[in-house]
């Protein structure tokens, strides 16, 4: 558990928490030495608390996307709010940490009410392939609340599902209306014209949303599927290494990055480097099994759409197939096929 919260904060932000707690724990341990009787020693300790307290929280937020961090700004908040407080004012400590963790759960029952039960409707639409009745619901909820963005995300994503890009553009930009410095609507405007095969529009927004959101493994992964596409393989190497290092994706998403750097390596005659790629894609069999999963859903129409070349090398090379298919693949590119 402690291994996969870690793959998953990424080294960076991991290292930042842990010296951040290493720090404000070693200064506390001093004061301790001091003596709990002086008395400054335990409102500074306290506020060593409440940095490494508001640093932690800061830290998890960052890793989140930005339409995400708002529900749990919401929630936790007043609870943070409330253990700042109670420092200030000890003797009030108990009110306003109760304060703060019954806002808590008001805020779930909250949430839920007014945003998850339509959610839910849509989903349980989505299932069904009624994508007209999710999109209507989607629909009554943005007239209701126009500036929350990620109900434009939910209702572009339902859109690409039924194979309509145009109006998931719309929904894209309007994102960005709503949060320019989110990538999310960038990488949603490089993810369709992607799909649509609009290869050089593709690259302007996934650019933008790598440079609004640097800090995102996704921005970078997407960026380095497109560049791959267009043949960037020094690009692609870049990009790819830091998608790894930002924040560790998923098997699935770990086997393409490994195919696309395979494919780089190649393009470039570097052989050996193409080998040891293809040596981890083999190693990540749940990532390949995923994919073989996904591909074959009813509502993987717009995945199959871009990726379905890609998985298929994928199985080749799992099954055995060794750095000489990328090799006759470079070769096509350069002859132009």
């Amino acid at each position: 558990m402690f291994r996969r919260f870690i793959a998953w904060l990424g080294s960076r932000r991991a290292w930042g928490l842990f010296l951040l707690l290493a720090i404000t724990g070693t200064l506390s341990l001093m004061l301790q030495a001091v003596g709990t009787d002086v008395p400054w020693v335990i409102p500074v300790q306290n506020g060593l608390f409440l940095v490494a307290l508001v640093g932690a929280v800061g830290v998890l937020l960052s890793r989140l996307d930005p339409l995400d961090r708002r529900p749990l700004i919401v929630s936790i908040g007043p609870l943070v709010l409330g253990f700042g407080l109670g420092i200030l004012l000890p003797d009030f400590l108990v009110w306003f940490v109760g304060a703060g963790v019954g806002w808590l759960i008001l805020a779930q029952i909250v949430l839920r009410r007014n945003v998850r039960r339509e959610y839910q409707q849509a989903i349980r639409h989505l299932r069904r392939n009624e994508y007209d009745e999710a999109i209507r619901i989607m629909g009554d909820l943005i007239r209701a609340e126009p500036a929350e963005s990620s109900h434009y995300r939910f209702r572009a994503d339902l859109y690409r599902l039924q194979g309509k890009p145009i109006k998931a553009l719309q929904d894209y930009r309007r994102i960005v209306e709503l949060e320019p410095q989110s990538g999310v609507g960038y990488n949603g405007l490089a993810e369709v014209y992607l799909q649509e095969g609009d290869l050089p529009q593709a690259l302007i927004h996934a650019r933008q949303a790598n440079e609004v959101e640097p800090d995102q493994w996704v921005m970078p992964y997407n960026l380095g599927m497109i560049e791959d596409r267009l043949g960037m393989s020094d690009q692609v190497v870049a990009h790819l290494r830091r998608a790894l290092e930002e924040g560790r994706p998923d098997a699935r998403h770990r086997v393409l990055i490994h195919l696309w750097l395979a494919r780089a390596h190649a393009r470039l005659g570097q052989t050996a480097e193409a080998e040891a790629e293809l040596g981890s894609l083999r190693r990540l069999k749940r990532g390949i099994q995923e994919w073989q999963t996904i591909i074959a859903s009813e509502q993987a129409a717009a995945l199959r759409q871009v990726l379905a070349e890609d998985i298929a090398l994928v199985q080749r090379l799992a099954d055995g197939a060794g750095v000489q298919a990328l090799d006759a693949m470079r070769s096509a590119d350069e002859a132009g096929v």
